[in-house]
C-alpha cells in the first residue's frame, strides 16, 4: 500500500475515530444542555415565585404606610392578607416588631395577647426570657403565625433578615428552615414603619414561603433539589445533576436536576459513523457541527422566548404580529397562530387605541417608549393591563416590544384605594357622630358620603313615620331636587326607599331605566341602577337609605358598603333621641319646679300673707279701743302690731324669691327693674326689649340675674354692676359685669351651678368670666324657639 493511500487510509480511520468519539461527545453535551435548560427553566420560575412574594410584601408595606393602614387591627389585618395573599398562595403573613426585654409587658398589653412561641409538643406556650423579641403584632391567622405575639426571633435566620431588611429597601429572605411548627419553608421580611397615632412604630412585614410553593413553582416535572442558603429540599438519588443559581431577596438560591443520559438515535449514531466509513463520518461529523450550531442559536432562543413570563412580541411596521413568545397564551389566552393572524389593534381596549397608534408612530419614527400601559381584550373576552417597553428596529422595519401584566397589581392598587376612601368616610361620618352634632349633619354627612364612596349620582334617606308615611331627611346629587328635606312619601308608593320600608330587607333593581324612581320621582333623577337598604335603631326598622347611578349596575358589594354607614346613623340617631329625651326630662323638671314656686307664692299670697293683714288690722283696731289709762297695754299691743307688720314684710321678701308676682304680671323687663332697685350696690340696668318672652325663659333671666345680684353683694365686694338684656339673632342675652374681687367658679358647688343647670335645661348657654381681681363678667344666651314641655 503506497503511503499516500496509506496515509489516506490513516486519515480515514483517524477521521472514522474522530466521528466516533465526536458523536460521543456531543450526544452528551446534547443532554447536558438540555438538562441545563431544565434546571435554568426551573429557577426562573422559582426565582419569579420569590419576586412575586416580594412585590406583595412591598404592597401590604405600602398600605401599613398609608391612612387606611393606621388603626388596622389583627382582624382586619387577617381579612385583607386572606384578599390580597390567599389567592396569590401566600397566605401565611405577619407585621412584627422588635420588643427588647424591658418593653414586653407593656408590648402585651397594648396588644392583648402575651408574646408567645411553640414548644416540643407544637403546642402555643408564652415565651421565656431573653434580651429581645420579633413578635407579630398584626397576623394572618396562617400558621406558623397562627395568632398575635407569635415570636419569630427564634426561628432560623429571621433574626439576621431582619437585620439586614432594615438598611435595605427590598425584601430579605431567610434560608431554607424546619420551623417550630412542623412547616418548611423560608420568610421573606420587608422594612414597613406603621403610622399608630402620631408615632412612627418601627417594624416588619413578614411572608411564609412554605416549601412545597417554591417547588410547584416549577412546572417541569422532573425530581430536583432545591438549595436556599445551606439548607437543601429534595433527593436526586445519587444521579449525576446539573447546577444552577441565583440570588434574590439577598439569599443564594440553588436549583439541581439530574443529568439526562444519552438515548435514542444519539446512542446508536456513533456505531454508524464506526460502520459507515469515511464519507459518512464526515458527514456526520459536518452534521453535529451545524447540529451544534443551531442548537446554540435555539438555546438562545429559547431562554428569551421560553423562560420570559413577560409576553415578548415583534411586529413589522404596518401593526402586524411576525413573532411571539409562549407567554402571550398564558398572558391573553391566544395561542401563538391566533396572535399572530390578526393586527395587534385590534386587540386594545377601544378606548386605547387612539393614543396606541399614535404612540406606535412615535416609536417607527425611532423613538423608545418604556413603561406605557394599554389594556388587551383576552380570548374569553377580559382585559389584562400590559405594561409595553418598545424599540424600533429600522433596517428591519420592525417594532420590538415586551409586556409584563401588570392587572393583578393594578387591582391591588385600586382596591387598597377603594378600601383607604371608604375607611376615610367612616372615619369622617364617625367623627360627627362621636362630636355629638345634630342628626341633620349626620345625615347630610351620610348621604354625601355614601354618593361619593359608590360613585352614584344620587343619595337619600328616608325615615319612618307612625302615619304610614316616610320623611325624607337627607338626600345629595340629583336627589336633592326630586327629594328635597322635609317631603314626605307613601310607603305604598313603587320607590325603593319604601319597598326597603314594607319588606325590611334591601332592595337592588340593575339595567331598567324605571329604577329612576327608586330614589326619585317621576324619572328625573337620570340614574339606571338604585339599592337601598334599611336603617336599624334599637332591633327596630327606623328607615332606610338609597342609592342610584347612571351605570348599568352597582358592584356586588354595594349594600354591605351601604349599610356600613348605617351603623352610624343608628347610633347618631340613638344618641339624639337620648339627649331630646335628656333634655325634654330636664325641662319638665325645670316646669315643674317653677309650678311649685308659683303655687307657694300664691298659697303665701292668699293665705298666710292675708292672715297675717287681718290680724294687723285687728290688732290695730283693739290698741285704738283701749282706755287712755291702759297705756301699758296700748304699748303691748303696738308691739305686737309693729311685729305682725314685720312679719307681712318679710313674708313677701320671701315670697318674691320663691316666684315674684311682678314676672308674672309685667314680665321680666320690671321684674329686673325691681331686681335692681332692692340691690345694695348701684345697679346700671340696660333693658332692651320689653316684650313678653316664653315664661320659663324670663323665670329662667329673673333667677339668673337674682343670684348674681346675691353673689356679687355677699361675695364680690363690689361697688357697681351693670346689666343688660337685649335680643340678638332670634335669641335673648342676659349680660351682667361687676367691678369685684372675682374668682367665681361654678366648678366649686356655689348657686352657680343650679343656674348652669336651668339655663342648659332650656337650651342656653351660660358663660362665666372671673379673673381674681378683674371682676366677674356672666353671659347667658337664651334660644327663643323654645318650646313648652306639658308636665
Amino acid at each position: 500500500m503506497r503511503p499516500r493511500q496509506v496515509l489516506t487510509v490513516a486519515m480515514v480511520l483517524a477521521l472514522t475515530v474522530a466521528g466516533f468519539f465526536g458523536a460521543r461527545l456531543l450526544g452528551e453535551r446534547d443532554a447536558r444542555r438540555s438538562s441545563m435548560h431544565r434546571a435554568d427553566l426551573a429557577a426562573a420560575q422559582i426565582r419569579e415565585r420569590v419576586v412575586q412574594g416580594s412585590s406583595l410584601a412591598e404592597s401590604l408595606r405600602r398600605f401599613l404606610a398609608s391612612d387606611a393602614g393606621t388603626q388596622v387591627t389583627s382582624g382586619e389585618f387577617e381579612s385583607n392578607a386572606s384578599r390580597w395573599l390567599s389567592p396569590a398562595g401566600f397566605p401565611a403573613a405577619a407585621w412584627v416588631e422588635q420588643v427588647p426585654a424591658g418593653r414586653r409587658t407593656a408590648y402585651e398589653q397594648r396588644i392583648g395577647h402575651p408574646i408567645v412561641t411553640r414548644d416540643r409538643q407544637l403546642r402555643i406556650v408564652p415565651v421565656g426570657s431573653r434580651s429581645s423579641y420579633l413578635p407579630a403584632t398584626l397576623v394572618s391567622g396562617i400558621s406558623p403565625v397562627a395568632v398575635p405575639g407569635m415570636d419569630l426571633g427564634d426561628e432560623t435566620g429571621v433574626a439576621a433578615a431582619v437585620r439586614r431588611a432594615r438598611t435595605s429597601r427590598n425584601a430579605r429572605a431567610t434560608p431554607l428552615a424546619t420551623q417550630r411548627d412542623g412547616t418548611q419553608g423560608l420568610f421573606l421580611i420587608r422594612a414597613a414603619p406603621r403610622l399608630v397615632g402620631d408615632v412612627v412604630e418601627p417594624g416588619f412585614v413578614v411572608l411564609f414561603m412554605s416549601e412545597l410553593s417554591l417547588r410547584t413553582a416549577a412546572t417541569d416535572p422532573t425530581p430536583m433539589r432545591l438549595t436556599v442558603g445551606r439548607s437543601s429540599t429534595g433527593e436526586l438519588q445519587g444521579a449525576r445533576a446539573v447546577h444552577t443559581t441565583f440570588t434574590e431577596a439577598g439569599q443564594r438560591f440553588e436549583v439541581a436536576v439530574p443529568q439526562e443520559s444519552v438515548h435514542g438515535a444519539a446512542a446508536f449514531l456513533q456505531w454508524i459513523i464506526l460502520a459507515a466509513g469515511l464519507v459518512l463520518a464526515a458527514l456526520a461529523g459536518v452534521l453535529g457541527v451545524n447540529g451544534a450550531r443551531r442548537a446554540r442559536a435555539q438555546d438562545e432562543l429559547d431562554r428569551i422566548f421560553r423562560l420570559s413570563s413577560d409576553l415578548i412580541a415583534v411586529a413589522d411596521f404596518e401593526g402586524r404580529p411576525t413573532r411571539v413568545n409562549p407567554a402571550v397564551e398564558q398572558i391573553l389566552g391566544y395561542t401563538a397562530e391566533e396572535f399572530l393572524a390578526r393586527p395587534f389593534l385590534e386587540l386594545v381596549h377601544p378606548d386605547d387605541r387612539e393614543r396606541t397608534a399614535a404612540l406606535t408612530e412615535r416609536i417607527r419614527q425611532g423613538m423608545k417608549v418604556t413603561s406605557f400601559e394599554t389594556r388587551y381584550m383576552r380570548k374569553d373576552g377580559s382585559y389584562r393591563v400590559l405594561e409595553w417597553t418598545s424599540a424600533p428596529g429600522i433596517a428591519e422595519r420592525s417594532i420590538y416590544g415586551v409586556a409584563r401584566d401588570v392587572t393583578e397589581r393594578r387591582h391591588t392598587e385600586r382596591e387598597l384605594r377603594r378600601l383607604a376612601g371608604e375607611q376615610a368616610a367612616l372615619r369622617r361620618a364617625a367623627t360627627l357622630v362621636a362630636r355629638g352634632v345634630s342628626s341633620a349633619e349626620v345625615f347630610s354627612a351620610v348621604a354625601e358620603e355614601g354618593e361619593r364612596l359608590l360613585d352614584a349620582r344620587a343619595t337619600a334617606i328616608g325615615r319612618l313615620e307612625p302615619d304610614g308615611m316616610m320623611t325624607v331627611v337627607a338626600s345629595s346629587g340629583t336627589a336633592s331636587d326630586e327629594l328635597p328635606v322635609g317631603s314626605r312619601v307613601s310607603l305604598a308608593s313603587e320607590l325603593a326607599l319604601t319597598e326597603v320600608a314594607r319588606t325590611g330587607r334591601s332592595a337592588r333593581v340593575d339595567g331598567d331605566r324605571r329604577t329612576l324612581d327608586g330614589v326619585g320621582r317621576r324619572g328625573q333623577l337620570g340614574t339606571g341602577c338604585v339599592v337601598a337598604v334599611p336603617i336599624m335603631v334599637g332591633g327596630s326598622l327606623w328607615g332606610s337609605i338609597g342609592a342610584g347611578t347612571d351605570q348599568e349596575r352597582f358592584p356586588a358589594d354595594a349594600e354591605q358598603r351601604l349599610a356600613d354607614f348605617t351603623e352610624l346613623l343608628a347610633t347618631a340617631i340613638a344618641n339624639a333621641d337620648s339627649r331630646a329625651e335628656l333634655a325634654a326630662s330636664r325641662r319638665r323638671i325645670v316646669a315643674a319646679s317653677d309650678e311649685a314656686r308659683r303655687r307657694i307664692e300664691r298659697d303665701l299670697h292668699d293665705g298666710t300673707q292675708q292672715q297675717l293683714v287681718s290680724l294687723v288690722l285687728t290688732v290695730r283696731a283693739e290698741e285704738a279701743n283701749v282706755p287712755p289709762e291702759s297705756s301699758e297695754l296700748r304699748a303691748a299691743l303696738a308691739r305686737v302690731a309693729t311685729g305682725l307688720t314685720g312679719a307681712v314684710e318679710d313674708l313677701q321678701e320671701i315670697s318674691r324669691g320663691i316666684h315674684p308676682a311682678i314676672l308674672s304680671a309685667g314680665g321680666v323687663g320690671p321684674a329686673l327693674r325691681t331686681l335692681a332697685r332692692r340691690s345694695a350696690i348701684p345697679v346700671e340696668l340696660d333693658v332692651k326689649t320689653d316684650s313678653r318672652l316664653p315664661e320659663p325663659i324670663e323665670v329662667a333671666t329673673y333667677f339668673v340675674a337674682s343670684e348674681a345680684l346675691a353673689n356679687a353683694t355677699k361675695h364680690a365686694r363690689a361697688s357697681h354692676i351693670a346689666v343688660s338684656l337685649a335680643l340678638r339673632d332670634a335669641g335673648l342675652v342676659l349680660s351682667i359685669r361687676d367691678d369685684g374681687v372675682g374668682g367665681a367658679d361654678s366648678g366649686r358647688g356655689s348657686g352657680l351651678v343650679g343656674l348652669r343647670d336651668r339655663v342648659e335645661a332650656l337650651g342656653g348657654t351660660i358663660r362665666i368670666d372671673s379673673p381674681t381681681g378683674n371682676g366677674t363678667s356672666l353671659v347667658v344666651t337664651f334660644p327663643l324657639d323654645f318650646e313648652p314641655t306639658g308636665h
